[in-house]
């Protein structure tokens, strides 16, 4: 490709950058064979690097941030204008919480806004738990509610097999998001929490944190993790289903079956042992 040098005030590359004459003097053919085809590695070079410089990199993390930003914009807009009053405000505070778990998670200071693969990853999770969430209330408004009811008050799990095992998941709160306690352990060790769901087809999405300091798979109160697990009405239990895997993947393996807890006692012991490893 031929360029045309302008000795005043350089010479005009293809994508509107200017190089200084001296150089393109060099790119125009000046001077004899040998000497050009020395220096044309070097143009090359000086060529690549003007036209990089405004450009951002192929797989450039900020980015990969801003759209993964982006997408979470619009789906908590789209979220909000659909809730109520009481809604919007439940959601502003959940969002809140929700940015002190990732920054915590991914190890952010306080006042700052980091682009990396942490951040985006978790960014894109969220949108993709908004973008849910709004399709679930797009097709089945009128029922989340009754089923959201039907959880209400105490379910638990205990058994005596290997080491002891026992679960409690506590709804507490339906409207206008679902929320309660839970805990989880043998009788070595065990964990506990507050959760917050959100119902979808039939099935309770739920977010988990913990109130034993952070330590384990959940934030500490109150800041919550992506989804962790569903719950789902199985006649009169209620089953418990953990993710697997990373959460892009939607994988769930169904983990416990609760049994609605008596006032004042405790639900049966369950004897059915699995085989030890």
């Amino acid at each position: 490709m031929r360029h045309e040098v302008h000795m005043g005030g350089g010479v005009e590359l293809p994508f509107g950058a200017k190089i200084p004459t001296s150089i393109g003097l060099l790119m125009a053919g000046q001077g004899n064979p040998k000497r050009r085809r020395n220096r044309a590695w070097f143009f090359g070079v000086i060529a690549l690097c003007i036209f990089g410089a405004g450009h951002a990199a192929p797989g450039d993390p900020s980015v990969d941030y801003d759209t993964k930003d982006a997408r979470l914009n619009a789906a908590y807009k789209a979220l909000l204008a659909s809730l109520d009053d009481t809604g919007r405000k439940a959601l502003r505070d959940e969002e809140r919480q929700w940015i002190l778990g990732r920054n915590t998670m991914c190890k952010v200071p306080a006042d700052t806004v980091v682009k990396n693969p942490c951040t985006t990853t978790q960014t894109s999770f969220r949108a993709d738990e908004l973008e849910k969430r709004m399709k679930g209330r797009v097709a089945k408004p009128a029922g989340t509610m009754v089923a959201a009811s039907t959880l209400a008050g105490e379910w638990a799990y205990r058994s005596d097999c290997d080491r002891g095992h026992s679960a409690e998941f506590a709804v507490q709160k339906t409207s206008p998001t679902v929320e309660g306690t839970w805990s989880d352990g043998t009788n070595i060790s065990g964990s506990q929490g507050r959760f917050k769901g959100d119902w979808r087809d039939g099935k309770l999405y739920v977010r988990f944190c913990s109130e034993d300091g952070g330590i384990g798979d959940y934030p500490a109160c109150p800041a919550y993790a992506d989804v962790g697990a569903y719950v789902v009405p199985e006649g009169t239990k209620l089953a418990w289903y953990r993710t697997v895997g990373a959460p892009s993947e939607n994988t769930f393996d169904k983990y416990l079956v609760l049994g609605r807890k008596p006032n004042n006692g405790d639900v049966p012991k369950d004897s059915t042992c699995k085989d030890a490893d």
